[in-house]
């Protein structure tokens, strides 16, 4: 009977590849960073970008407290996909869901904001980054503070501009959607039905057919049944847009045509937002 002792492994007896200890400290601390939510699909996603030499899906940091979304995206998340795909004016819809994936993202919210912004077989980059980002605030100016954020060139803890020309061509984008949830637009509608009654047959006895069939119209109006994202809200006048976007040209042409966060906070700086109707 052979000797099991000789049989027996001793550390001097295996090969541990040189490269091995620090590969996998680094993949520790990427996991422990970007916490994320299937493990093992992330993992592959990690080890295949390491080993065809691309920007693996790693946050910079540990996001605490952690942001609950129904896509399950952050901002760290946008930061990471942003890192991958780069500084491109578009990305074939297909890479775009293999990254998606790759950080296990939910993959429905994914075909909503693709549909949301009416892109086909090749996404327009920075317009999709509008969208998710807007998924992730309460409301437009938000959205846009977070867009600077993200895309500005600047060290962290600068003051985030970005050129003024991307923010124009992102903000027009967002604040032309309709993604309201429709309260506003009843309010109105039941505004009309209530003016509209009052001058009604009941109440003046005067009141022509014709008039009656307006009413009739007023009456049958309903509000929207689209999407509710408080990121992007609903659309936004064009009077206003002009508006916001000449105060920041004033600023741009003063910061060598950016403009950042602190320009839009100023107090004098019009509303990104919609402004009801009441105010």
């Amino acid at each position: 009977m052979p000797d099991l002792v000789e049989q027996m492994y001793c550390s001097q007896q295996i090969h541990i590849p040189p490269t091995f200890p620090f590969i996998l400290k680094q993949y520790a601390k990427a996991a422990i960073r970007t916490q994320p939510y299937d493990l093992l699909r992330w993992s592959a996603s990690y080890f295949r970008a390491m080993a065809q030499g691309e920007e693996p899906p790693v946050k910079v940091r540990l996001e605490y407290p952690p942001l609950d979304t129904p896509s399950g995206l952050s901002p760290g998340y946008l930061k990471v996909l942003l890192k991958q795909i780069g500084n491109v004016k578009t990305v074939p819809a297909e890479v775009l869901h293999q990254k998606w994936q790759g950080i296990c993202l939910n993959e429905n919210a994914l075909n909503e904001m693709l549909k949301l912004g009416g892109f086909s077989d090749d996404v327009d980059w920075l317009k999709f980054v509008a969208i998710a980002a807007g998924h992730l605030t309460k409301s437009l100016t938000q959205t846009m503070y977070l867009i600077c954020e993200l895309l500005t060139e600047e060290p962290e803890g600068g003051s985030d501009m970005i050129p003024f020309e991307t923010f124009k061509e992102l903000y027009i984008f967002l604040a032309e959607l309709d993604c309201g949830s429709g309260d506003e637009s009843e309010g109105e509608n039941k505004e009309e039905v209530a003016e509209a009654e009052a001058g009604s047959p009941e109440a003046t006895q005067e009141k022509s057919e014709s008039e009656a069939d307006e009413t009739e119209e007023v009456k049958s109006a309903t509000p929207k049944d689209g999407p509710n994202i408080p990121g992007i809200g609903p659309a936004v006048p064009d009077a206003q847009i002009q508006s916001v976007l000449k105060y920041l040209e004033y600023w741009a042409e003063r910061q060598s045509g950016m403009v950042m966060p602190r320009n839009i906070h100023h107090f004098l700086c019009p509303s990104l937002d919609k402004v009801p109707v009441s105010e």
